[in-house]
């Protein structure tokens, strides 16, 4: 078994640091529509239509940027664009110590890897009250035109941090088609089940067999990952802290 120290935590921002369902999420989509509206995306009157050409957009591109860029919107600001559609992120989240203490138990370093823009995930940090429990953010500036679930953008991860062996890494997040992208490279897996599971699953993306770890409820927290199922055995060694020695050592 590794030492524990030896491990990466590399953790979602939206729906893995704090529950999909408080609106937080939906609010800044509602911005992207309105955004793209506003006259940013030239031709788009209104944001029915707006929301039309972003769902028929996104699915594919897998983040609101690169999608208007694909369609041929590319005039606008980017640093507005980010700090118009992330909004104040003090509108709907607050510091959950449940979350904090998990992260603040495990283990090695601990980096955040989103598909939101680095400036924004850190104001998000603050308002959960976890912006000091990270030795890094990795966002949309330092990924470039690429985003989850490419490959390529999980190298830029590893390259930017150091990190030399994906199985040494433990992948929280909320989202199947990204843990796939994480597991095919060996990073241990943990789903955060929540509403963005139940979209994928409707869209027709069952299959979850590749995930190590299933936390329920939409919540991450030490006592969700301990009553997590099922629970793989080759993730027990980063988690041991979280399981508690005896239920740990039982799988060693």
């Amino acid at each position: 078994m590794p030492p524990t120290d030896e491990w990466t935590h590399v953790f979602d921002l939206d729906g893995t640091l704090y529950p999909i369902e408080n609106g937080y999420e939906s609010a800044c989509r509602r911005r992207v529509f309105a955004y793209m509206a506003s006259g940013a995306c030239p031709g788009i009157t209104d944001e029915v239509e707006a929301k039309k050409i972003w769902s028929e957009a996104f699915p594919v591109y897998n983040q609101t940027l690169r999608s208007l860029r694909a369609r041929g919107y590319d005039g606008f600001d980017e640093e507005e664009y980010w700090a118009y559609t992330r909004g104040d992120p003090r509108t709907h989240l607050r510091e959950d110590r449940e979350t904090r203490a998990m992260v603040e138990a495990l283990r090695g370093r601990k980096v955040v890897f989103t598909n939101c823009h680095e400036k924004q995930a850190r104001e998000a940090l603050d308002a959960l009250g976890l912006s000091d429990c990270f030795d890094g953010v990795f966002g949309a500036g330092g990924m470039g035109e690429v985003c989850k679930p490419e490959e390529e953008a999980f190298r830029r991860l590893f390259a930017a941090h150091g990190i030399d062996d994906p199985t040494k890494c433990v992948f929280y997040e909320d989202s199947l088609k990204n843990l796939r992208a994480a597991s095919s490279l060996g990073m241990v897996t943990v789903l955060v089940a929540g509403e963005t599971l139940e979209e994928e699953l409707r869209a027709g993306n069952a299959d979850v067999d590749f995930v190590d770890v299933i936390v329920h409820g939409g919540r991450l927290n030490a006592a969700s990952v301990a009553a997590a199922s099922p629970f793989a055995s080759r993730a027990r060694a980063p988690l041991r802290v979280l399981l508690g020695k005896d239920d740990a050592d039982a799988e060693e």
